[in-house]
């Protein structure tokens, strides 16, 4: 992903579906798994880099160079993508969650804590993308994810710990970036 992309919110999935760049006169749409999904041409951004909200905002109310904050009262713009456009990446969106995942007690209880969630998209890209190190080993035929990942702009560690293929979740945690790996 270029590091100049910004984060494309959905108003109505009330969540970050993809990214997008602008260069040279041209926008880039990324998905979450960092493939191209769209490019078109476009005016040329006059707004200096570190001067432009942090994120693009598509759904709800949103129009075009609409400023404003989201429900999450993140500072955002509204971008100009074609329906079609935003489709596309609302069915990519989607297709993270084509197989289902499962949860053991222990993950499900972390799941309805308020405090601990991870949205379920979050857990399968750090199964795609995340570093895989060694797993627990009183959890046998498990593998464990370490990923990146950054809630309310704070860089955290996602630690997730998955059997049966990564069909099933068996644990997840996580922490702020500059703290030390928790123990095993």
């Amino acid at each position: 992903m270029p590091r100049d992309a910004r984060p494309v919110f959905d108003e109505d999935l009330d969540c970050i579906v993809g990214y997008q760049r602008s260069f040279g006169g041209c926008y880039h749409l990324y998905d979450l798994n960092g493939d191209m999904t769209a490019i078109w041409e476009g005016l040329r951004d006059t707004v200096p880099v570190e001067k432009r909200d942090p994120m693009l905002v598509v759904g709800g109310l949103w129009a075009a160079n609409v400023r404003g904050l989201t429900a999450l009262a993140l500072p955002g713009i509204g971008s100009a993508m074609a329906p079609t456009t935003l489709a596309l990446l609302r069915k990519r969106f989607s297709g993270l969650a084509a197989t289902p995942l499962l949860f053991t007690a222990t993950a499900h209880t972390t799941m309805n804590d308020a405090h601990r969630f991870v949205p379920v998209h979050i857990l399968r890209l750090a199964m795609r993308h995340g570093d895989r190190i060694q797993p627990p080993p009183d959890v046998p035929g498990a593998a464990r994810y370490l990923a990146r990942m950054a809630i309310r702009r704070r860089s955290c560690m996602l630690d997730v710990v998955t059997t049966h293929g990564n069909a099933t979740i068996v644990q997840f945690e996580y922490w702020p970036y500059a703290d030390t790996l928790p123990a095993a």
